[in-house]
């Protein structure tokens, strides 16, 4: 069992490793405009995504090219058992995401929601998806991915690059089941 600490120990050492970091407050509201000019404005609001990251401590994180900009963000949340009976059936706010369904520090992952991605050059774009492939696959194994895509790329990333599939119910929501279980599967 996935608890949050080791979660967000492995978040930030995995993601590290692709250049990533933790975004602070600052970097959260930089990440948020970022993400508002190139995805949609339609996301969820700066308080939102600094009380995620205060609670879980692995909820945003950016990525910055040589010259020091900003050039990719990724938001995840990790989630508890509470929140599969609303992904079961298609339904996750990533809006305004439950926050009592966000897995906070000693309690149990058993769900990743890609909250989103964005990128201002080619490299931060390939960074970010970069890294929520290596969320599915190499950090989290065992934990299945739900997301929602925003933009064409998000969604070729995926349904193609990481193999999701549509849930049914309303409003577009996709799983990538536990990369562990598709493996032995194959």
């Amino acid at each position: 069992m996935m608890i949050i600490r080791d979660f967000a120990e492995r978040c930030h050492r995995g993601l590290g490793e692709l250049g990533m970091s933790l975004a602070t407050h600052d970097e959260i509201v930089e990440g948020r405009a970022l993400a508002a000019r190139t995805v949609s404005p339609n996301i969820a609001t700066v308080e939102t995504l600094a009380q995620l990251q205060d609670l879980t401590q692995a909820s945003s994180f950016t990525f910055r090219s040589v010259n020091g900009r900003l050039a990719g963000v990724m938001a995840i949340i990790p989630l508890t058992a509470a929140a599969l009976p609303g992904l079961a059936a298609g339904v996750f706010d990533g809006v305004n995401p439950p926050q009592d369904q966000a897995a906070r520090p000693g309690e149990p992952v058993v769900a990743i929601y890609g909250w989103g991605m964005a990128g201002t050059t080619l490299r931060g774009r390939a960074t970010v998806m970069a890294g929520a492939v290596k969320l599915h696959r190499d950090l989290f194994p065992t934990i299945p991915l739900y997301g929602r895509a925003a933009t064409p790329g998000g969604e070729r990333t995926l349904l193609k690059r990481i193999g999701a599939r549509p849930v049914p119910g309303p409003g577009g929501l996709v799983v990538a089941d536990a990369w562990a279980r598709i493996g032995r599967a194959a």
